[in-house]
């Protein structure tokens, strides 16, 4: 099963058997305020200066084989690690699994 996503059309580099993937890239906000800047030579406020710290990578798939995902990944050498897998038994159909990949 080939599937699209976004507007840029990305789809996990890795794996098959994918029913739904999610990619989400974000950030924390660091602070390095230093003393050259908190205070000033009048005494007075000085002003808070923060940076992007290091980005997360992270995918987020629905797939019918975990194991086989989490072989594909290893096989591709992306540098995603699987950090969690939860199995989602449904009343009627397949039983599906959450994977979460994530970039260290």
């Amino acid at each position: 099963m080939a599937i699209t996503l976004g507007k840029d059309g990305a789809a996990p580099p890795f794996g098959g058997g994918i029913i739904s993937a999610t990619y989400t890239e974000e950030c924390e906000v660091v602070d390095i305020t230093n003393r050259s800047n908190a205070g000033g030579s009048g005494g007075g406020p000085g002003y808070k200066i923060t940076a992007a710290g290091f980005t997360t990578k992270t995918w987020e798939i629905e797939c019918h084989d975990p194991a086989g995902l989490e072989a594909a990944l290893l096989a591709t050498g992306t540098g995603f690690q699987v950090t969690s897998v939860t199995e989602n038994i449904n009343i009627d159909g397949a039983v599906t699994y959450s994977v979460t990949a994530k970039e260290f």
